[in-house]
C-alpha cells in the first residue's frame, strides 16, 4: 500500500485565484485561510492549494478573495535552493476536489422533507 497524506479543509479564498502553465497543462493557485477558536482564542491556519487541470482556466475568474470553498486533496512538500544557497521547504495542497461553499451558512431544510409521511387517518386499520 502506498502512503499518502490526504486532507479536506473548508476555509476561505485569501486572495483571488491566478494561473500559469507548465508547458501546457494550466496550474491554478490560490491560498485559503482557515479559522479555528482554541482556548477563547480565534487563530488562522493559511494553506497554498494548488490544482493541475485543463478546468483550471474556467475557475480561475472564479475563485475570488473572501469565497469559502470545501478542498480536498493530497498535500506535498516541495523543496528548492534559495539565492542565497540555503535549502527551503514548503507544503501545499494538491486539490484533487473543491466547491464553492454558499454565502450564508447552511439553508433552511424543507419540512416536507423531514417528514415525508401524511398524517395516520389515512391508514386502514
Amino acid at each position: 500500500m502506498a502512503d499518502m497524506c490526504s486532507i479536506m479543509i473548508t476555509g476561505r479564498i485569501t486572495s483571488d485565484s491566478e494561473i500559469k502553465y507548465a508547458g501546457q497543462t494550466p496550474i491554478l493557485k490560490f491560498s485559503v485561510a482557515v479559522g479555528r477558536y482554541d482556548k477563547g482564542q480565534t487563530t488562522s491556519s493559511y494553506f497554498d492549494v494548488v490544482q493541475f487541470s485543463r478546468a483550471a482556466e474556467s475557475l480561475v475568474g472564479k475563485l475570488t478573495r473572501g469565497k469559502p470553498v470545501v478542498v480536498r486533496g493530497e498535500m506535498r512538500q516541495e523543496f528548492w535552493n534559495s539565492n542565497d544557497g540555503s535549502k527551503r521547504s514548503r507544503w501545499v495542497l494538491v486539490a484533487d476536489s473543491f466547491g464553492v461553499q454558499p454565502l450564508g451558512g447552511c439553508q433552511e431544510e424543507n419540512p416536507s422533507r423531514l417528514n415525508p409521511y401524511d398524517d395516520d387517518a389515512e391508514i386502514p386499520f
